[in-house]
C-alpha cells in the first residue's frame, strides 16, 4: 500500500506540474508556450502615440496567433509606475509596462521586476545591435535589466527663416555656451519681435545633461554605476555651478524666455515665434516641424550646446520595457517576446518615423539610411549624429540613484531660486544637501 501510494503521489505532482505550467523543459531551462496567453502590456505615451503603439503590437499579434495582449495608456511616467507598484502590491501587475530612464535603479531594487538578462536563456537578445549608450543605460553591474524603447537625447531647435532675417548663417546653429550668449543678442537687437532669443522648460533633464557633456559626474560611486548605492550629490561642485550661472545669467540679461514646468509652453513659444531657438527632445522633431510649417518657417536642428572645452557627450534619456516578476513561464516569455518585437527593426523605424524618436537599435538605424530616410528628413539624422559624437564611460552613460524623481525636483527648486536672486551655490548646495538625505533614506530602506 504504501508503495502504490507514493507512485500515485509522484503522478499526482507530476500531472499537477504539465497542468500548472504548461510544456517546459526545466532541466535545460526551456519554456514553449503550447496554448493562448493573455499578457498586459502598460504605458506611458499619450495623444497619436496610442494608436501608434496599438498599431505595433497589432502586428505582434497578428505574427504571433497564440498570445493576446491587452495595451492600456495609464497616464504619465510617474502615473503609471504608481499603478504598476499598486498592482503588483495587489497580485494582478501588468507583464509589461514602459518606465522612464530615472527609475532605472529603483525598479531594479524594487523586488517586482525579472530583469530581462534573466530571460534571455529562453530567447537570446542581440545586444550588439543596439547603439552602446542606449544598452548602457539600462545595465547595472553587467545585467540588463529593461529593454530599451523610447530613447531621446536634447536637441537645439532654430528657425532658420529668423536666422535669415536677423543676418544670422542659417547652417550654423550655435555649439557652445558663449555662441549661444553672441547668438542671441544679435537677435534680440534685430528687428524680429522676440520675447526673448532662446527657451526649454524648466526641467532637471537640461541640467543632468549638461553635466554629462561636461564628462562630470552627477552623484559619487562612479555616478552610481560602480557596484555601490550612491550616497552624495556631485551636482553642486564647479560644473553645476557654471552652467547654472550661464543658465540663470541669460534669463536675468533677457535672453532667456522662462515658460516654467512642462512640455508644452516651450514649444508653444518656438511654435509662434516668441522665441528663435528652443531645446527639447528628439522626440519632438515631428510636432515642431509642423508647428514652423504651418507660419511658412524653416526649422533647423544642432545638437545641444556645450561649455566652452567640454569633452563629454549626451546621455538618453526617454524610457525602456519592463516585464514584472511572480508569471507563470510562458507568460514571460510571451512578455520577453513581445518586448524583443517592440525593439526590432520594423517597429523601431515605423516608431521613429511616428514620433521622432530614434531607433534604438544600429541595424534599423542603417535601414533607414539606405532608403534615403534621413535624405528627405536631414533633422531627424541630428539626434544620431549627436549620440555617436557621444564617448562612452559612467558619466555619459548617465547618474543611477534611488531617489532621482526627488533630486529632479530639488534641482528645479534650486533653478527658479536664483530666477529670484539666491546664489548659484547657495542654491545648488541646498538641493544637493536635500538630495543626499534622500539617497541615504532610500539607501537605508534597501539595503
Amino acid at each position: 500500500m504504501k508503495k502504490s501510494a507514493l507512485v500515485f503521489l509522484v503522478l499526482f505532482l507530476a500531472a499537477a506540474f504539465v497542468f500548472a505550467g504548461g510544456t517546459q523543459e526545466k532541466k535545460t531551462g526551456k519554456v514553449k508556450i503550447t496554448g493562448p496567453v493573455t499578457i498586459k502590456f502598460w504605458h506611458a505615451m499619450g495623444g497619436s502615440r496610442i494608436d501608434l503603439i496599438q498599431g505595433i503590437v497589432n502586428d505582434f499579434m497578428q505574427a504571433n496567433p497564440n498570445i493576446k495582449v491587452k495595451v492600456q495608456y495609464t497616464g504619465t511616467y510617474n502615473d503609471t509606475l504608481n499603478k504598476v507598484k499598486a498592482a503588483s502590491k495587489a497580485g494582478n501587475a501588468p507583464q509589461i509596462f514602459q518606465s522612464y530612464d530615472i527609475a532605472t535603479l529603483g525598479l531594479a531594487h524594487s523586488g517586482i521586476i525579472t530583469p530581462i538578462g534573466d530571460l534571455t536563456k529562453w530567447d537570446p537578445i542581440k545586444w550588439d545591435d543596439f547603439f552602446t549608450p542606449v544598452r548602457n543605460y539600462y545595465t547595472i553591474s553587467g545585467k540588463h535589466y529593461s529593454l530599451p524603447f523610447n530613447s531621446s537625447t536634447p536637441l537645439l531647435y532654430y528657425n532658420k527663416t529668423f536666422f535669415k532675417q536677423a543676418g544670422l548663417d542659417p547652417t550654423k546653429p550655435p555649439a557652445t555656451f558663449n555662441s549661444v550668449i553672441e547668438l542671441s543678442r544679435k537677435l534680440k537687437a534685430s528687428s524680429l519681435k522676440l520675447k526673448a532669443p532662446i527657451t526649454w522648460n524648466l526641467h532637471s533633464w537640461y541640467f543632468e545633461q549638461f553635466h554629462c557633456l561636461m564628462n562630470a559626474p552627477f552623484v559619487n560611486e562612479n555616478n552610481g554605476r560602480g557596484g555601490k548605492l550612491p550616497n552624495k550629490a556631485l551636482f553642486n561642485l564647479e560644473p553645476g555651478q557654471k552652467i547654472l550661472s550661464w543658465w540663470s545669467g541669460m534669463e536675468k540679461d533677457g535672453l532667456f524666455l522662462d515658460v516654467g514646468p512642462g512640455w508644452a509652453n516651450h514649444r508653444a513659444a518656438f511654435g509662434s515665434g516668441d522665441v528663435a531657438m528652443v531645446m527639447s527632445s528628439t522626440s519632438d522633431v515631428n510636432q515642431l516641424t509642423g508647428l514652423l510649417n504651418k507660419k511658412g518657417w524653416e526649422m533647423g536642428t544642432g545638437y545641444m550646446p556645450k561649455p566652452e572645452g567640454a569633452t563629454g557627450g549626451v546621455a538618453i534619456g526617454g524610457g525602456s520595457l519592463w516585464i514584472t516578476n511572480n508569471h507563470p513561464d510562458q507568460e514571460l516569455l510571451a512578455a520577453l517576446k513581445l518586448v524583443k518585437f517592440i525593439s526590432s527593426d520594423g517597429p523601431q523605424m515605423k516608431w521613429h518615423k511616428g514620433t521622432g524618436y530614434f531607433p534604438v537599435r544600429k541595424t534599423a538605424m542603417n535601414k533607414l539610411k539606405a532608403e534615403g530616410w534621413f535624405k528627405e528628413h536631414p533633422n531627424f539624422l541630428t539626434a544620431f549624429n549627436q549620440l555617436l559624437a557621444s564617448p562612452s564611460n559612467n558619466n555619459t552613460a548617465g547618474a543611477l540613484m534611488g531617489p532621482f524623481p526627488e533630486a529632479r525636483k530639488f534641482i528645479q527648486d534650486a533653478i527658479q531660486k536664483t530666477y529670484a536672486g539666491t546664489p548659484v551655490k547657495q542654491a545648488l548646495d541646498e538641493a544637493a544637501a536635500k538630495t543626499d538625505k534622500a539617497m541615504k533614506e532610500w539607501n537605508e530602506f534597501y539595503k
